[in-house]
C-alpha cells in the first residue's frame, strides 16, 4: 500500500470505493426516517393548501354570482314599482302576487342552483317564487339571521345553512339550502321596500368542501365575516363545530396558510373581499400508508446503494476516459470550424495535461491566422467598393463650375446659370467620398440637379416624381446608387420615345428591408434582353473580385446588346448592383421587371438602416 502513487489509476480506484460506499451508507442511514417523515408531512400539506386555495376562489366566484343575482332583482323594474305601491284590496293583492311571481320566475330560471326567492314587505307580505311550494317558517322573522339582516346597511347578507331556521319549512328527506339576502330599497327615493331572501342548492359548496377531504374524518368551515357558519362539510356532526373564540386562534390570510399542531394538520384561507373564513381540519396522521411507504423507501434506499457502487465504478474509469473524450470533442468542433474551444488544464494524469497544453496552443495559433486573413479579407472588400465606386463616380472640378455658374448669374443667364449650378452640385456631391453613404433624401436631391440638365435638353419633355413617405427619408444607402438608375431610364427608355416621359420614384419599408422602386413609362425592354439582363444580375452576386475586371469587358459587348447602342450603357447598372451585393450580402441589390411598349420598373432592395442620433 505504501507504495502506491496517489496519482495512479489503482490507487484512485481504491479511495473512490472506500470513501464513497462508506459516506452513502452512512448519510443514507441517518436521513432513512426522518426524510420519510418530513416528505409525506410536506407533500400532504402542500396539497392541502392548494385545496383550500382553490375552494376559496370557487366560493369567491360563487358569491360574485350570487350578489349579480340580488342586484339583478333589486334593480328590476317591475318588481319596483309592485313593491312601491299599496294594494287597497284582497283582490289587488292577489293581483300583485301574480305580477310578482311573474317577474320572479323570470330571474329564477336563469339560474340554475336557486331553488326559491322570496321578498318580504314591511308588512309581512311574503312573494315567492319556487319549483315546490313549501310552507312559510313564520318564527323566521324572529332569528338572529333575520335581525343581522334588518340592521345591514344594504350589502349581502350571508345566512349559509340555518337549517331548522331557515325561511322555508322543508321535510326530513329534503336537502337543506344556502340563505344569503339583502334589504330592498327604492332606487330613486332610498325608502326600505322590504327584504330579499333567496335560497340555493348548496351542492356547490359542499362538492368543493369534499375536495378538502384527506381522510374520512377530515371536517372543513365555512364562517362569514360576523363569525356565523354558514358552511360545513358534515352538517350533522354538530359537536365538531370551533367555538367562535376558537377561530381567533388561527391565522387567516388572502393565501392559505398553514397553522397546524402536534395532533391536527390545519389549513386556513380567507377571503379580503368578503370577508370569508375557511378552516379545513385534519386528525394527524394524516395518511395512512407511512408503514408501505416506508417500507418501500427502505427497499429503494438498498437498491440506491448498490446502483451507487455500480455508478462509482462507472465514475472511476470514466475519470480516465473523459479528459481523452474532451479532447477528441474539441478537435471535432475545431474540424467543423469553430475556434473557440479552449481544454482547462486540471490536476489529472501527466500525459492528458501535456496534450491540453499543447492543444490549446495550436487552436490558438490556427485562431491567429485566421484572424489574419479576415483583416485581409475586409480590406480588400473595402478596396473592392471604393474601387466600383471610383469607377462610376470620377472626381470633377466643381469649384470652377461654381465660379462659372457666378458670372452667367451676373449676366442674368438663368437658365444657363442653373445648368452649371446644377452640374456643380452633381460634382461636388459625387466627389464627395468622406462617407460611402448617404441617406434616400440626399440621393433624391442629386436626382433633381440631373434632371435640371436633362430637361434643358429634352426640352422638359421628360419627367421625374417621387412618392417616398418623410420617414423612409433617412434611409442609409451606398452613395449614387439612384443617378446611375434613373441615367439608364432617361438614355434608353424615355430619350427615343417621342412622347412625353415620366419617372416615378416610390419606396416602402418591409420589417428590416426597404424596396425603392424606380419606373419609368418608356419603350420597355424585350423579353430575350431583358431574360438576359436579369442572368447577368444573378451572375454578378457570384463573381470574385479577380473576375470583375472580365466581366467588365464582357460588359462592352453583352450588355449594349441589351440596352441599345450606347458603349457601355449597361455597366452603371451593374455596377450599382455589385456595390450593394458587396455592401450588404446576397439577397440585397437590384431586380428589374419590364414589359415592352409599358414601361420598365427597377426595384433597389436595401436594409432598413437610419443615421445614429
Amino acid at each position: 500500500m505504501l507504495g502506491i502513487r496517489l496519482n495512479t489509476f489503482r490507487a484512485r480506484l481504491l479511495l473512490w470505493i472506500l470513501l464513497s460506499t462508506l459516506a452513502l451508507l452512512i448519510v443514507l442511514t441517518g436521513i432513512f426516517y426522518q426524510y420519510t417523515a418530513q416528505q409525506i408531512d410536506m407533500r400532504v400539506g402542500e396539497a392541502a393548501q392548494r385545496n383550500v386555495s382553490q375552494a376559496m376562489d370557487n366560493f369567491s366566484l360563487l358569491a360574485r354570482g350570487y350578489d349579480s343575482l340580488t342586484k339583478s332583482i333589486m334593480s328590476n323594474a317591475e318588481i319596483q314599482r309592485l313593491l312601491s305601491r299599496e294594494e287597497p284590496t284582497v283582490m289587488d293583492e292577489f293581483n300583485k302576487q301574480l305580477l310578482m311571481m311573474g317577474a320572479l320566475g323570470t330571474i329564477y330560471y336563469s339560474y340554475n342552483d336557486v331553488k326559491s326567492i322570496h321578498i318580504i314587505s314591511p308588512v309581512g307580505n311574503v312573494y315567492s317564487y319556487e319549483s315546490t311550494t313549501h310552507k312559510i317558517n313564520h318564527g323566521f322573522m324572529k332569528s338572529e339571521w333575520m335581525k343581522e339582516l334588518r340592521e345591514s346597511d344594504g350589502s349581502l347578507v350571508w345566512g349559509g345553512m340555518l337549517g331548522e331556521d331557515s325561511l322555508t319549512i322543508r321535510e326530513e328527506q329534503e336537502e337543506p339550502v344556502f340563505t344569503f339576502g339583502r334589504v330592498m330599497t327604492n332606487l330613486y327615493t332610498t325608502r326600505p321596500l322590504g327584504f330579499l331572501v333567496i335560497e340555493a342548492d348548496p351542492r356547490t359548496f359542499l362538492s368543493s368542501m369534499n375536495n378538502l377531504m384527506i381522510k374520512p374524518e377530515s371536517r372543513s368551515y365555512v364562517y362569514s365575516s360576523s363569525g356565523s357558519l354558514l358552511v360545513t362539510s358534515h352538517p350533522e356532526d354538530t359537536s365538531a363545530y370551533p367555538e367562535k373564540s376558537v377561530l381567533d386562534q388561527y391565522p387567516f390570510l388572502e393565501d392559505a396558510a398553514d397553522a397546524s399542531d402536534n395532533e391536527r394538520l390545519i389549513v386556513t384561507a380567507m377571503d379580503p373581499k368578503l370577508g370569508w373564513k375557511l378552516l379545513s381540519v385534519t386528525p394527524k396522521p394524516v395518511a395512512r400508508v407511512e408503514q408501505a411507504a416506508a417500507n418501500r423507501y427502505f427497499v429503494i434506499v438498498s437498491v440506491a446503494i448498490v446502483l451507487a457502487a455500480i455508478v462509482i465504478a462507472f465514475l472511476l474509469s470514466r475519470s480516465v476516459s473523459k479528459p481523452i473524450k474532451s479532447i477528441v470533442q474539441e478537435m471535432r468542433r475545431v474540424e467543423r470550424g469553430d475556434l473557440s474551444p479552449q481544454l482547462h488544464t486540471r490536476a489529472s494524469y501527466d500525459e492528458i495535461n501535456y496534450m491540453n497544453e499543447h492543444f490549446n496552443r495550436m487552436v490558438s495559433e490556427i485562431n491567429g491566422l485566421v484572424e489574419r486573413n479576415k483583416i485581409a479579407t475586409a480590406s480588400e472588400k473595402n478596396a473592392q467598393i471604393h474601387a466600383l465606386q471610383s469607377q462610376v463616380n470620377p472626381h470633377f472640378l466643381y469649384n470652377t463650375l461654381e465660379m462659372i455658374y457666378w458670372l452667367l448669374d451676373e449676366q442674368e443667364n438663368e437658365k444657363l446659370a442653373n445648368l452649371v449650378n446644377s452640374l456643380s452640385r452633381m460634382f461636388r456631391y459625387s466627389s464627395d467620398w468622406r462617407s460611402s453613404t448617404a441617406m434616400l433624401k440626399e440621393e433624391l436631391d442629386q436626382i433633381h440637379y440631373y434632371m435640371t440638365i436633362i430637361g434643358a435638353r429634352s426640352d422638359g419633355r421628360i419627367h421625374v416624381q417621387h412618392r417616398v413617405d418623410e420617414e423612409l427619408m433617412e434611409t442609409l444607402l451606398p452613395k449614387m446608387t439612384l443617378q446611375p438608375l434613373i441615367e439608364n431610364a432617361v438614355i434608353h427608355g424615355l430619350s427615343i420615345k417621342s412622347a412625353e416621359g415620366t419617372i416615378t420614384i416610390t419606396a416602402k419599408g418591409e420589417g428590416q428591408m426597404v424596396y425603392i422602386f424606380i419606373h419609368d413609362d418608356g419603350v420597355g425592354i424585350p423579353p430575350k434582353k431583358l431574360h438576359e439582363l436579369q442572368l447577368s444580375l444573378k451572375r454578378a452576386e457570384r463573381l470574385e473580385w479577380s473576375q470583375l475586371k472580365e466581366e467588365e469587358r464582357q460588359s462592352l459587348s453583352v450588355e449594349p446588346a441589351i440596352y441599345g447602342e450606347s458603349q457601355g450603357s449597361g455597366a452603371g447598372f451593374l455596377n450599382v448592383h455589385r456595390r450593394l451585393v458587396l455592401e450588404y450580402g446576397a439577397g440585397y441589390g437590384l431586380r428589374i421587371d419590364s414589359e415592352e411598349n409599358i414601361g420598365t420598373t427597377v426595384t433597389v432592395m436595401v436594409p432598413s438602416i437610419m443615421p445614429r442620433a
